[in-house]
């Protein structure tokens, strides 16, 4: 019999009290009666399926939703001094929220997971809280250190949540769903720009109030890899259905954003994921070259092949590869004098904003940290990022069955990460820090379970000689 009728009589008590007030309100006043009767009818199915939500996630994974969707509604102040500022953002309220009632539930005690991904963050923190004594500008420095401790925060949280597999899963489709809905926001900016969307793309103004195309971009390549994991991953017809939706709506964001590192990454990462991997089924390969096949499409009948001339075009290119390499130069000339402590955690921006008068990042993982945390805090880096990569190695290659496309989608996502991070400031917001180490967090559970699943089951003791059975 059909879960349905039953799902929808949840809704009975709901509609005893909003139909009687919609029917006054339409009786007495036919104008706006349809609005508001419209209205509580959008309101009573949200809280239904936040109800439903909340049953199916539990208190703790509720929050975990709340915390990744906040990420969506951007900066909620600012904090200034001497021309600087340091953004506050609403996930920073939902964060706030979550740690007070989970210390209160847990008698303030702390659980934090044994993960090598935390292990290695925590002495990487240190040394960078410990470069706010030499940062040129303290505030700036504060801040980035304010991001990466939010980002703590939500990986021991989501490490914590992440108990079992199911619950990993989970946490992987809060992470692609997010992404669809970034997605979604940035098609509506696109369609409603003033200089129409084929220029607006062009120009790369698809923007987000909170972040700019190439930034967005580094969050829908970590999703993009999952969703497909997820389709493989999915036993009924309609979650695969859902998934594929999730993947079309987030490769469309990606495409959109225009982000050469971008679209780099995510063709690399599929390619060395699931194009060089025999032990795989043969969906996610067909899916890949869907993908691919959509891409060239669009470059050959869209209006979108202008867009993609104008971006490779080698005007477009030779500057690029020219700022990067004065981005490049004045790093390696500050690490020169600065080998040791740097010149303090995000602490280039500042000194970047010579070059053409606005802040911005060296645009590359290793130098960044090289030049902002002196030579340990790069080692401290790169051992944090590759703990980051073992653990994802360890879900590809633990990963059997109706798990092998998902555990090929995680190593994708760590590898996109990691190629963006080349050409691209991916890992400067405090919005990817939070989705990665979420990612991290689920990663590492379903390492573990698939691990666990995949060791022989103890034999029975041989019995001692000469017993009697």
């Amino acid at each position: 019999m059909s879960r349905w009728p039953a799902r929808l009589g949840a809704l009975k008590p709901v509609a005893l009290v909003a139909g009687p007030v919609a029917g006054a309100v339409v009786a007495t006043d036919p104008r706006w009666g349809p609005l508001i009767l419209a209205a509580v009818g959008a309101v009573t199915v949200l809280g239904w399926a936040g109800v439903r939500c909340a049953r199916a996630l539990g208190v703790h994974g509720m929050w975990m939703a709340l915390l990744l969707l906040s990420i969506l509604m951007g900066q909620m102040g600012s904090l200034g001094a001497e021309g600087q500022s340091g953004r506050v953002l609403w996930a920073d309220a939902v964060i706030g929220i979550g740690v007070v009632c989970a210390l209160v539930r847990g008698r303030m005690v702390v659980r934090v997971p044994d993960a090598p991904f935390l292990r290695a963050l925590i002495p990487f923190l240190a040394w960078g809280a410990a470069s706010m004594l030499v940062a040129r500008d303290p505030l700036t420095a504060i801040a980035e250190f304010k991001e990466w401790m939010a980002a703590l925060i939500v990986a021991i949280a989501a490490a914590n949540y992440a108990s079992d597999a199911a619950r990993a899963r989970r946490l992987l489709g809060i992470v692609a769903i997010t992404a669809a809905l970034m997605s979604v926001h940035m098609l509506l900016v696109a369609l409603t720009s003033p200089v129409g969307p084929i220029a607006a793309i062009m120009l790369k103004v698809v923007d987000l109030p909170w972040g700019r195309t190439n930034y967005l971009a580094g969050h829908l390549i970590l999703a993009i890899p999952i969703a497909i994991g997820l389709i493989g991953q999915s036993t009924q017809a309609r979650e695969r259905v859902g998934w594929t939706a999730v993947l079309v709506v987030t490769f469309t964001g990606l495409v959109l954003s225009m982000s050469r590192g971008g679209i780099l990454g995510l063709l690399v990462a599929l390619v060395v994921a699931f194009g060089l991997e025999r032990r795989q089924a043969a969906a996610p390969r067909l899916i890949v070259l869907a993908l691919i096949g959509v891409a060239v499409l669009l470059y050959a009948v869209s209006p979108l092949r202008t867009v993609l001339a104008e971006r490779l075009g080698s005007a477009s290119l030779n500057y690029s590869a020219s700022e990067r390499l004065d981005m490049y130069r004045l790093a390696w000339q500050q690490f020169v004098e600065h080998p040791v402590f740097g010149i303090g955690i995000n602490n280039f921006s500042v000194v970047a904003h010579q070059l053409r008068g606005m802040d911005n990042t060296p645009h590359n993982f290793e130098l960044g940290y090289l030049v902002e945390l002196g030579i340990p805090g790069l080692l401290l880096a790169l051992g944090w990022a590759l703990a980051l990569g073992r653990t994802a190695w360890r879900a590809r290659s633990a990963s059997a069955g109706e798990a092998r496309t998902l555990g090929l989608g995680l190593w994708a996502a760590f590898i996109g990460f990691m190629v963006q991070g080349q050409v691209e400031p991916n890992i400067y917001g405090q919005q990817f820090k939070m989705l990665l180490v979420t990612v991290a967090a689920a990663t590492w559970r379903l390492a573990v379970e698939w691990e666990q699943r995949r060791m022989p089951e103890p034999s029975a003791a041989p019995s001692p000689r000469g017993s009697l059975s």
